[in-house]
């Protein structure tokens, strides 16, 4: 058999999306910036790397392009990397057609979120895996290709090294990433991140130059790069040598980041917008002081709000547009969700769209119980009390108010009342969409798709929805929960 020299690294797919299963939900990408940040790592040694993503193709015709372009089988490890609970099973059948294949083939599985929890579950899960990484992999990515690799757990920062995009295959469809910074450390409940500190960004100037690497990567062509934090927060003095050290080399790029609804101030917010910010995530989660205590967002609901209103604001003034993110959760009420829904009301204006979704419990039994056991004491229970051993996804009943069904059209509604298809397109195309993608494409796939399972408003739904709207603005008509579309 004829082995290749090349470490793959593969991003496991889906076997189809992990909410609605829509035309548009199967043409969204998402890169996996930390599988390209390992294949960059090795191609900067001088090791032959490939990073394919699995999208929603099937596992068969990944694995078929691989061999089509020699790089399988190969002498060197095929890395698999496991995103989300979501890809297992996509990762599950990729593994055993790998054995198919090359019985002899040494598979090494990462993803952090979904090994670390219980590495033996996973093992049981996948028994073609010769070796499981459980947490982040960048001081171990040169042992991992020898016979005997090191699996201490060695402390990970960001590396200091610009992604390299054209590993990727195809990456020309792929929008490009820049880790901004790594942990949050703020200790929502609900969080991966929650007791991870939150690193210091690194000086504007990397950033800059960062940024003229990888637009060199795609050329000519337009870019829109997701800075990626689990919370970009920066202070005024950082984002204004940000502004000027584009300016100083001539970068005139659009890009998009995450943080909190109380973290960034609007004097740095302008600063951000003339350094060419153009999206920004909020997470705000919920805007019920009950819900915001529960959640440990904060110890001081009034203070939160008060700060996500002066935000909003700003990002409206400096041409930000703010994508909402809406977390139904434990023991949501009628009440609770009354009150979300009536602080996004008050800033309709400064809201570009929203990604609304009930609180689901990730993980094997190991960790999904501590959750869940909490949740239990506000009302809420598991869906199927035996999804966390069989999936690691348990989706939840909230409440006697919200049970899963209701969760759902909920979701739709909420999507909708601040949601039309131009601003999901311009959302999903800044980020998300391959580049090529273009608004005729959107709207043709829209044309062919069931606009019920849609969460946005089209023309032909428009009065539907603002129907529903005023009655329950009249309380004729109660609210249900929602699902999560980040």
């Amino acid at each position: 058999m004829n082995r290749s020299n090349t470490v793959t690294f593969v991003s496991a797919g889906m076997l189809s999306p992990k909410k609605r299963d829509h035309i548009l939900a199967r043409r969204q990408l998402y890169l996996n910036y930390g599988a390209l940040s390992l294949a960059t790592t090795l191609d900067t040694m001088g090791t032959s790397t490939l990073l394919v993503h699995g999208e929603h193709r099937e596992p068969a015709d990944v694995l078929d392009m691989l061999l089509d372009k020699g790089v399988f089988p190969s002498r060197l490890p095929i890395m698999l990397s496991i995103p989300s609970f979501y890809a297992l099973p996509w990762a599950q059948t990729f593994c055993r057609l790998v054995r198919d294949i090359d019985p002899d083939a040494r598979v090494i599985v990462g993803g952090r979120w979904v090994v670390g929890p219980d590495p033996d579950w996973l093992h049981a899960k996948l028994p073609e895996a010769d070796l499981l990484v459980p947490g982040l992999a960048e001081p171990l990515i040169a042992s991992l290709l020898t016979n005997a690799p090191d699996l201490r757990l060695l402390p990970a920062s960001k590396p200091d090294v610009v992604l390299n995009h054209t590993l990727v295959s195809g990456f020309e469809r792929y929008q490009p990433s820049i880790e901004a910074s790594r942990g949050c450390g703020m200790g929502c409940s609900f969080c991966e991140e929650r007791d991870i500190p939150l690193e210091k960004l690194g000086e504007p100037q990397q950033f800059a130059r960062a940024l003229a690497a990888v637009s060199s990567q795609y050329g000519d062509s337009e870019i829109r790069p997701y800075f990626q934090s689990s919370m970009f927060v920066p202070n005024e003095k950082w984002a204004t040598g940000l502004a000027k050290a584009f300016q100083a080399d001539g970068l005139n790029v659009a890009w998009r980041t995450e943080s909190r609804v109380d973290v960034l101030t609007p004097e740095t917010i302008a600063c951000l917008a003339g350094a060419g910010l153009k999206v920004l995530d909020l997470g705000l989660e919920t805007a019920s002081p009950t819900q915001i205590l529960n959640m440990r967002k904060s110890r001081h609901p009034d203070r939160y709000l008060e700060r996500a209103s002066i935000l909003l604001k700003a990002c409206s003034d400096h041409g930000i547009a703010a994508k909402v993110n809406v977390l139904l959760y434990a023991g949501e009420t009628t009440k609770t969700l009354e009150e979300t829904r009536s602080f996004l009301d008050d800033h309709k204006s400064s809201i570009a769209g929203v990604s609304v979704g009930p609180v689901v419990a990730y993980g094997p039994p190991k960790t999904a119980n501590i959750l869940l056991n909490e949740w239990s004491r506000s009302g809420a229970t598991p869906v199927d009390p035996s999804s966390a051993n069989d999936s690691g996804i348990s989706m939840i009943h909230l409440s006697h108010d919200f049970d899963a069904k209701s969760a759902e059209a909920a979701s739709l509604h909420l999507s909708r009342r601040y949601m039309d298809a131009k601003a999901y397109f311009y959302l999903k195309s800044f980020s998300y969409y391959p580049r090529d993608y273009a608004r005729a494409d959107f709207d043709r796939d829209v044309a062919a798709s069931d606009t019920s399972q849609l969460p946005f408003r089209t023309a032909e739904g428009i009065t539907g929805a603002d129907t529903r709207e005023k009655a329950t603005h009249r309380g004729q008509a109660s609210l249900a929960v929602t699902e999560q579309v980040r």
